[in-house]
């Protein structure tokens, strides 16, 4: 196997992968890593470092493997690269397995571990990197070979819920609580629209206020421009046309998944943010999508919340690879400065 890294004059392929892969997600498509490399900079000790992109293809021969986006960004203490890059608003991105069609299952094992390893090659020596942080897409269910590899590896979860069952189930599948909140909803006058650019803006500034959001809004902003015709819409619960709360989500292949927003916000008693998913998921209905996804389920903080749209665990894996003298230095530092005291 080799790696290249990809061009622009690459892109059509690299969608064509990324569309047909059970582990390809929005985040992945060419025009999303382009406008996301555009606001990854990292301040460290009054020195700004911005990152850069390299989309890697793995080749056996004449044909394509599989893809790795990887956001390399060097600092005075670290080599990191990252699939999705540190404190962004992706939840994951990681490994594209180009889908194959009558292969058997421990072949196609070989080949992710084969994968893995030439990826892992060349972040290590060939990018001389000494922080490695990658998280899967949900697509992904087997993490043996970055474990084989010398990697961390944490389970996460989001919640998907099968919208082919039919609204009248989904409802009844609801917890009594978030059922009673949506319907006191609907009695106090608290409405759901899709929103605009100037919705987008309140949901960030809502988020911004709680200190719940790491991107700059400008990054928000371009991708509602650039994908809010298809693959991204937003949602904003109002009463008396005061917006209280919202969320955009990505609308790709047969999922809706929510991406961005639902601020902690309580009227009256009334979480706003149960009519908020449940509007959102009778317009996925509606618009013949047959999942939706909740992210974040495996969040202790909202877990609570989350859990009571009674979807199904869809896991996913976080995993990180430090070199030796990092592994040190990061122990180090957590001994002397640590997260929780």
């Amino acid at each position: 196997m080799n790696i290249t890294i990809a061009s622009d004059i690459d892109q059509q392929i690299w969608d064509d992968i990324v569309i047909n892969s059970s582990e390809g997600t929005l985040f992945h498509t060419w025009k999303w890593l382009k406008i996301m490399e555009k606001y990854i900079i990292k301040k460290k000790f009054f020195h700004f470092t911005k990152s850069k992109l390299y989309p890697l293809i793995v080749w056996e021969g004449k044909e394509i493997i599989g893809l790795m986006p990887v956001f390399f960004l060097e600092t005075p203490f670290k080599k990191m690269a990252g699939s999705p890059p540190l404190s962004f608003e992706v939840p994951y991105l990681g490994p594209v397995m180009k889908k194959k069609i009558d292969i058997k299952s421990y072949k196609k094992q070989i080949i992710f571990y084969e994968f893995q390893k030439k990826i892992h090659d060349f972040l290590k020596n060939s990018l001389k990197a000494n922080y490695i942080r990658i998280i899967t897409s949900p697509g992904i269910f087997d993490p043996h070979p970055f474990v084989w590899s010398n990697y961390t590896v944490k389970p996460e979860c989001n919640s998907i819920i099968d919208l082919r069952s039919g609204e009248k189930t989904i409802w009844e599948n609801f917890s009594h609580n978030v059922r009673n909140s949506i319907k006191r909803a609907n009695k106090n006058g608290i409405i759901v629209t899709t929103g605009l650019q100037e919705d987008v803006e309140s949901i960030y500034n809502l988020l911004h206020e709680r200190q719940r959001v790491y991107a700059k809004k400008e990054f928000i902003l371009e991708i509602f421009e650039n994908f809010s015709s298809e693959n991204v819409k937003c949602f904003i619960a109002k009463k008396d046309e005061i917006p209280l709360t919202g969320m955009i989500v990505i609308c790709y292949k047969n999922k809706v998944g929510v991406w961005f927003g639902t601020p902690k916000h309580s009227i009256d008693g009334i979480n706003p943010n149960n009519i908020l998913i449940w509007e959102s998921i009778l317009w996925a209905c509606n618009n013949n999508y047959q999942y939706f996804e909740i992210i974040g389920t495996s969040d202790k903080t909202t877990f609570p919340f989350k859990v009571q749209f009674c979807g199904e665990i869809a896991p996913f894996f976080a995993m990180k690879w430090y070199s030796p003298i990092t592994r040190l230095a990061e122990s180090l530092y957590h001994n002397f400065y640590p997260r929780y005291k």
